[in-house]
């Protein structure tokens, strides 16, 4: 996505910089957000049981330039899981995802969840999200 302010235009990729934290400027505003259309996509979320917020959600796009994997809940800020995105463009199944070993090392951790926990979510949800898209 691109998301466009009064005052330029920000990559998505560049636009999630923490948690509660964007590239925003001391007064720019944002006008627009410009996404892609995936040609097929699917959200995929585990949910902490007493916020119901997605203690880990992933959610999968087959678009013009390829297949992007996003993350949230599962670090400071949303991001992109190139390892997955790489398998998932070379081979989309579900056994391409899980063969990839997701890094835990920079995963947050909290009461709910450890890294390696959320590592193994990130995995288990792209597989079901792709399993989804594949009908």
């Amino acid at each position: 996505a691109t998301i466009v302010t009064n005052q330029r235009e920000i990559a998505a990729d560049d636009f999630f910089v923490g948690m509660y934290t964007t590239a925003l400027e001391e007064g720019e505003l944002i006008t627009a957000v410009r996404f892609p259309i995936p040609r097929k996509a699917s959200y995929q979320k585990f949910r902490q049981g007493a916020s119901r917020f997605a203690l880990v959600g992933v959610f999968v796009a087959q678009t013009a330039s390829g297949v992007r994997v996003a993350v949230t809940g599962a670090a400071s800020s949303v991001f992109r899981q190139s390892a997955l995105e790489a398998a998932l463009n070379q081979s989309f199944t579900a056994a391409s995802a899980a063969a990839v070993k997701v890094d835990a090392s920079d995963l947050g951790s909290d009461i709910h969840a450890s890294p390696v926990y959320r590592a193994q979510l990130i995995s288990v949800l792209t597989q079901r999200a792709v399993k989804q898209m594949l009908g």
